[in-house]
This record gives C-alpha cells, sequence and structure tokens, in this order.
C-alpha cells in the first residue's frame, strides 16, 4: 500500500512540475521585452532543457523503482526458499523415523 502511495506522490509531483514549467513560460511570454522570434527561440531552447531534465528524471525514478523491486522481490523469495528448506528437512527426518 505504501508503494501505491509513493507512485501517486510521483506522479503528483511530475505533474506539478509540468504545470509549474508551462506557467512559467506562459509568464516569460507575458513580460517578455524582446522581438517575438527572440522570445520563441529562447522558450523553445528552455522547453528543450526542461524536456531533458524530466527525461532524466524519469530515467532515475524508473532505475530506483527497478532496483525497490528487484529488492522486493529478492524478498519474498528468501522466505519462500527458506519455507521449502524447512519442509525439506522435515521430511528428511521424518523418513528417517
Amino acid at each position: 500500500m505504501s508503494e501505491n502511495n509513493n507512485s501517486k506522490t510521483l506522479v503528483a509531483l511530475l505533474g506539478g512540475a509540468l504545470v509549474g514549467a508551462a506557467v512559467g513560460v506562459a509568464v516569460g511570454l507575458l513580460i517578455a521585452p524582446e522581438k517575438g522570434e527572440e522570445t520563441r527561440e529562447k522558450v523553445k531552447s528552455k522547453l528543450e532543457d526542461l524536456e531533458e531534465d524530466m527525461l532524466n528524471k524519469v530515467d532515475d525514478i524508473i532505475e530506483k523503482v527497478s532496483q525497490k523491486g528487484a529488492e522486493v522481490l529478492q524478498n519474498l523469495n528468501t522466505p519462500e526458499a527458506e519455507i521449502v528448506e524447512d519442509a525439506n528437512i522435515v521430511e528428511e527426518e521424518t523418513t528417517k523415523a
């Protein structure tokens, strides 16, 4: 359940970042003292930088989630392996008696 909450928080964080970036670009356009073409070039450059930053952050998040998933699978497999091992020991002791 905690993982689900973390996913929702992450989605909300990314959504908030995108909305904030859009608002920043809009405000920049409204108060820009430059010619339209110069402003468009600056906005384009900033959006490309933002896109690159967001993609890098998404890649980092995917890597962290993958690592956490591997840890969870490892933890799930360990108790199962221990139960099977314990069952085998009990079976061996039972057949010896």
